[in-house]
Formats: C-alpha cells, sequence, structure tokens
C-alpha cells in the first residue's frame, strides 16, 4: 500500500482502468451482484492488465527511443531528478498514460469489445452474469420477432410480442417481461382476445407459471415496405 501522499495519487490513477470498465460493461451486462472481494478483485485486475499493457507500449517505445530509455531507466533506479526539474511535463505524461489505460479498460468494457471476442474470456461453464429469460431471447435471430406466451399462477393466459424484458441475472419475483400487441385468455375461457385499449402489457415473474417462446422470421412486404410475418398472406 502507498505510505505517501503521491503513492496515494497514483494508486488511485492506476485503478482508473477498472471503474471504467465496471461503468462500460454495466451499461450492455446485467448488474450481478457480487461480494466487496469480488468487486475489489475485478476492479484490481482489469486495472493491471491495463496499466501494463500501457506500460508496455511505452517500454517497447523506449527500445528506439534512448531519451525515454534514459528516463525509465532513472525513474525505476530511484533517481527523481529529471521529474523534479520538469514537474508540469512529468504530470502531463502520468495524466496521459493513466487516461489511455482508462480509455483501454473502458474498451475492454465495450458491447463492441465484447461480441468480438473477449465474451469468451468472461463468460465460464456456470454464466454468473445472465439468466434463463437474457440467453432465450439474446439467441433470438436479429431478423426475427419473439412472440411469447405466458401461463400465469392464476390460471390465465398472455401472449404477445416481446417489447423487452427485465435481464437481471437475480432470479427474484419482481423481473418484468413487456409484451406489444397482447392477448389474453382467462380461466376457463377457449378463445384469446386483444386487451382493449393497450398496446403493451407489463408481466411479474412472480405470477408466470410458464413462458414459451418462438422466433418468427420476418420478411420485408414488396408491396409496402412493412414486415410481414414469414409464411403469411397479404
Amino acid at each position: 500500500m502507498p505510505t505517501s501522499a503521491l503513492g496515494v495519487v497514483f494508486y488511485v490513477f492506476a485503478l482508473f482502468p477498472g471503474v471504467a470498465f465496471i461503468f462500460a460493461r454495466e451499461g450492455h451486462q446485467p448488474a450481478v451482484k457480487r461480494s466487496a472481494l469480488r468487486e475489489t478483485a475485478t476492479l484490481v485486475f482489469i486495472s493491471a492488465i491495463c496499466d501494463a499493457l500501457v506500460a508496455l507500449v511505452v517500454a517497447t517505445a523506449s527500445i528506439w527511443w534512448s531519451d525515454l530509455r534514459d528516463r525509465l531507466h532513472e525513474v525505476v533506479s530511484g533517481d527523481l531528478s529529471w521529474v523534479e526539474d520538469n514537474f508540469a511535463s512529468s504530470v502531463l505524461i502520468a495524466i496521459s498514460a493513466a487516461a489511455m489505460a482508462t480509455m483501454l479498460g473502458y474498451f475492454l468494457g465495450s458491447q463492441w469489445a465484447d461480441n468480438h471476442g473477449l465474451r469468451r474470456i468472461w463468460t465460464s461453464a456456470i454464466p454468473r452474469n445472465t439468466s434463463a429469460w437474457a440467453r432465450l431471447f439474446t439467441d433470438a435471430p436479429e431478423d426475427a420477432l419473439i412472440e411469447v406466451a405466458l401461463v400465469l399462477k392464476s390460471g390465465g393466459w398472455v401472449s404477445g410480442t416481446l417489447f423487452e424484458f427485465d435481464n437481471d441475472p437475480e432470479p427474484h419475483p419482481h423481473r418484468a417481461i413487456v409484451l406489444t400487441q397482447p392477448r389474453y385468455r382467462p380461466e376457463g375461457s377457449a378463445e384469446a382476445v386483444p386487451i382493449a385499449g393497450a398496446d403493451y402489457v407489463v408481466v411479474e415473474a412472480g405470477e408466470i407459471e410458464q413462458l414459451h417462446a418462438a422466433f418468427v422470421q420476418v420478411e420485408i412486404s414488396a408491396d409496402s415496405g412493412a414486415p410481414d410475418a414469414a409464411g403469411e398472406n397479404d
């Protein structure tokens, strides 16, 4: 642990990449409840990787840049005379290095990086940041509608097109799913009818007995340009 004010400042700046990573990742992944130990471990681990990568780039550049190599050798050996004589430049260099490491952490946590290979690193044999809903709905083809039918604990039945859902990985009963163009069949009825005056319906997980989903391919109508479900006639 740092023992001086300057050491504390560098320690805090060194952890910025981990903070940026977590902030970026929570923008497209559900926030999972973790222990303080796991949160701290993630923060330190990502920060260490980003800081090490930036340091590797600087060390590689010093192979061809003799002045940079000499300055690094002085700093590593404890000679801070150049830093003291060029305080403003030293501060600017330190902030630039911290900014690059922070941007790298944000990039590693972005959805683009996740979709282009990093997901394999974060995903284990037992997923910790997803739910059955998320795994089902995110597997749908991009050009498909997700038709959902819900058998309720009350005995009723609700169906519609998926509009959005709560991707919280914790299986609590207040997670909600939103359907558009909803239809409802009460218990004992043989026919489902549209819900009058409603474009959307929200159902909490605690009310659901069974969830059924189907991926319906959508085709663009040549006449109107409007999407039609595959297999339907105009």
